[in-house]
């Protein structure tokens, strides 16, 4: 895991988890000696790596086809 930059801002926050994820979770965290934030953190972390890219680039790309439905609509029958 990543080591805690200790001069970080943290903001605290719940997070709900069905009873078998939530199991599965404390005993991998006590089997690999690993804290459930720092696993948490580590997923949190590899799932905006891998999606929030795409996510923020499909919606620029809608607010921009928002923005202008006017125009492409009109371009639509050339």
């Amino acid at each position: 895991m990543p080591s805690t930059n200790h001069n970080e801002k943290v903001t605290g926050m719940t997070v709900r988890l069905p009873a078998e994820l939530a199991d599965a979770l404390k005993n991998y965290a006590f089997v690999t000696d690993t804290s459930a934030n720092d696993i948490i953190k580590q997923a949190v972390t590899e799932y905006l790596k891998a999606n929030a890219r795409t996510e923020m680039v499909r919606a620029a790309f809608d607010k921009v086809l928002e923005q202008h439905a006017v125009a492409f609509d009109k371009l639509k029958d050339l």
